[in-house]
């Protein structure tokens, strides 16, 4: 399980170094100011399958994401805030609330928000938008919704468990924990739309996308790889396909997202010495070119470059305080 932690560090660290600090781990995706009174910046994330999971301990700060920063970074996933104890407030156009101990919050990623705290741990999970049944989203105005445990208990329960134990769980169990945790928010909004009767579609899209995400994944590098030879790989009519992942662009658009992050995991990998003509080829790009392009699209840097820093140490798997933003900045590309 990759880990980036940001721990108090020592008794005398400074609290000026602790919010700088914070405020580089998170300056791909909010601008982070400091407010008054104490300052408290514990973090402690893991990479899941298409999510990101935080644990944080928070203080006398704030995030914001004002429009400028969301057309700019193009992010499109949903992020579910599970405050575990104090409170945390949030702001969206036109609305301002307060989040309780005991209830989460949502965003949408697309649009401007900002939040902030006095003293709270909050959980938050960042799930890829294609996780989430289209069916569940639509018509659901879900930014800035706050939900008690009258509403979404099994959420706020499952996500505290996961954040408890997310730092043992084998690859296949964090890969269940992503499907499960989705699934559980995805039910839990269909709910909300009045959909009591059909609350089993967000589990057997879930069950569908499941076939669909094996399949790709053994057959990632064929570059005849198809919406035709999944859907027929999957069991699955090409309508289904399609509706299943217009959620995250059409199939097209996932398959080459998946080509990406696995390029990205075999330059990463130091024991991996093929070349990048070699890697591009195994995942299923027309040509070099193309996987170029495209992996400089997703992460901001060129293939090589990436490997480069890789080699050298500048990405590890487990970041700690001195250093992390390039890792969370590759971690929140994998969302895309």
């Amino acid at each position: 399980m990759d880990t980036i932690t940001l721990s108090p560090g020592s008794p005398g660290r400074a609290d000026e170094a602790a919010f700088e600090a914070y405020r580089a781990l998170y300056s791909g995706g909010a601008d982070v100011d400091r407010l008054g009174g104490s300052l408290r910046t514990e973090v402690i994330a893991h990479r899941l399958p298409r999510m990101l999971l935080f644990d944080r301990r928070l203080a006398g700060v704030s995030h914001a994401r004002g429009p400028r920063r969301v057309a700019r970074d193009g992010f499109d996933h949903v992020t579910v805030h599970v405050v575990l104890s104090g409170t945390m407030m949030l702001e969206v156009p036109d609305t301002v609330r307060r989040v309780e101990a005991g209830s989460l919050a949502l965003f949408d990623l697309t649009r401007p928000q900002r939040t902030w705290t006095e003293g709270a741990r909050i959980v938050t999970a960042a799930v890829a938008r294609d996780r989430l049944d289209a069916g569940a989203l639509g018509g659901l105005d879900l930014h800035g919704l706050v939900l008690g445990p009258r509403e979404a208990g099994l959420v706020i329960d499952f996500a505290r468990s996961l954040a408890t134990h997310a730092a043992a769980l084998t690859p296949d169990l964090a890969g269940i924990a992503a499907d499960s945790l989705s699934l559980m928010l995805g039910a839990t909004l269909a709910s909300l739309r009045g959909r009591h009767a059909a609350a089993a579609s967000p589990l057997a899209a879930g069950r569908a996308r499941a076939r669909v995400l094996a399949y790709v994944e053994q057959h990632l590098g064929d570059r005849d790889l198809s919406a035709a030879t999944i859907a027929a790989g999957a069991g699955l009519s090409r309508s289904t396909l399609y509706r299943l992942f217009e959620p995250a662009g059409g199939v097209a658009r996932f398959v080459q997202q998946q080509r990406v992050t696995r390029l990205r995991r075999a330059l990463s990998r130091t024991d991996d010495d093929r070349s990048l003509d070699e890697i591009a080829t195994a995942t299923g790009f027309s040509s070099p070119s193309h996987a170029g392009r495209s992996f400089r699209n997703a992460f901001g840097v060129p293939p090589g470059e990436y490997r480069r820093g890789a080699r050298a140490g500048a990405a590890p798997r487990n970041l700690v305080a001195a250093d992390p933003p390039a890792g969370l900045a590759a971690w929140h590309g994998e969302l895309l």
